[in-house]
């Protein structure tokens, strides 16, 4: 289990697990009749989920068109010779709020695609937007768009600013089928061209976690961010010279617009750099996010990136284990993602009555909220109103012991 967390301003280094930031919103209950339905304000106290509060409830209707998101979201990958996605960064520029962010994600978390998918399997989809929308779904933020560039490419983007310079505390050595050295970078203090680098960042040494590797990928990409061009028409030559060795979700005009902030963010030294921190499954291919810690982060560095209801591709169904037993959790999960929901693992909670917890009482909130229900074979009364501010899911259910039809 992986439980370290960097969380650094200009510099990598390693500290303990972060700070949750723990409390719950107390709430009213309070009736709505909506049709033959009763519909519930849930108390916080009892739901136990984690919604951050807002100085005023959210607006029913504006009469001016809304301002676009201040802070910026680029998924950034780097697929190894086997077409998997071994380096994961999500970049975010700072907005309003602080000065910008990178979390670095393990190849090996599982996002929902919709089913559960490691991250270093969604590159190669026929579906060039599957990278992104889980990445999305599982932290619960916008992504504005996903970029993915093989070997050669990172390495191309090292050779552009001159190489990195690396402090190699360990060698790195790539070798083939018969055990034979092909690459290697040597222990010492150097300038790493772009291939040395690439081997650096993206080679796994036997016996080595995720981690490790994810540290030395950190080391170069927060030198390569920092020297990128601060110009826009040289940035826009870099973009592209990459041509065929990236593909994006985005135009090249909006991938330079994104680097720009990055870079000026990075070069400042204000941004942070952190890893999501993530619990390894007994099979050692998978992992899914730490909670709290996990989302407690995310929103620290990315207030304004949260998705809001109704934002997400597909309904975003965040699935809590309340007592549930596994082959219940299991059958719900099926259901859920045959209903043409997207499912997200919620952790545990101490066991109670099934409920079906909506953001609000908006036609859109109800009838998702009545279509998990049916999906689940729950009672329409199990659906309940979240009282306590602006969530960040579509529809959360708090799986009890109580289901029958599961």
């Amino acid at each position: 289990m992986s439980r370290g967390i960097w969380r650094t301003r200009g510099i990598w280094r390693t500290r303990g697990i972060w700070r949750t930031r723990g409390g719950v919103i107390a709430g009213v209950v309070i009736v709505l009749v909506l049709g033959t339905s009763a519909v519930f304000f849930l108390p916080q106290d009892q739901a136990q989920i984690h919604v951050a509060a807002t100085a005023s409830a959210p607006t029913v209707e504006q009469s001016i068109a809304p301002l676009p998101p201040s802070q910026r979201t680029l998924l950034f990958q780097v697929t190894d010779k086997d077409g998997l996605a071994v380096a994961n960064v999500l970049l975010a520029t700072g907005g309003a709020v602080n000065g910008g962010s990178r979390i670095y994600l393990s190849p090996i978390l599982l996002v929902p695609t919709p089913l559960p998918t490691p991250l270093e399997a969604t590159v190669g989809s026929s579906d060039t937007l599957q990278a992104r929308t889980g990445v999305s779904m599982v932290l619960g933020v916008r992504v504005d768009a996903a970029v993915a560039f093989n070997r050669l490419a990172l390495a191309a983007l090292v050779d552009a600013v001159g190489g990195v310079p690396i402090s190699v505390r360990e060698s790195v050595r790539v070798t083939d089928a018969a055990g034979r050295t092909i690459e290697s970078v040597a222990v010492g203090d150097r300038t790493l061209p772009g291939v040395s680098a690439a081997t650096y960042a993206l080679a796994l040494q036997p016996g080595e976690q995720q981690a490790d590797r994810m540290r030395r990928f950190g080391e170069v990409m927060e030198r390569v961010l920092a020297e990128l061009p601060d110009d826009v028409e040289s940035m826009r030559q870099l973009v592209l010279s990459l041509g065929s060795l990236a593909k994006s979700t985005a135009t090249n005009d909006e991938l330079v617009d994104i680097l720009m902030l990055v870079q000026a963010e990075a070069a400042a030294g204000t941004s942070e750099q952190v890893v999501l921190p993530v619990t390894t499954l007994r099979s050692g291919q998978a992992a899914v996010m730490q909670r709290p810690e996990g989302p407690d982060l995310v929103d620290s560095l990315l207030p304004e990136a949260r998705l809001t209801p109704g934002e997400s591709r597909t309904t975003r169904v965040v699935l809590i284990r309340a007592g549930a037993p596994t082959a219940a959790v299991l059958a719900a999960t099926a259901s859920l993602i045959e209903a043409g929901f997207t499912v997200v693992d919620g952790g545990r909670r101490p066991g109670g009555e099934t409920r079906v917890v909506i953001p609000d009482a908006s036609a859109e909130s109800v009838s998702a909220g009545a279509a998990v229900a049916e999906s689940l074979g729950v009672p329409a009364s199990s659906v309940r109103i979240d009282g306590g501010g602006r969530s960040v899911v579509d529809v959360v259910v708090l799986l009890g012991k109580d289901p029958t039809n599961l």
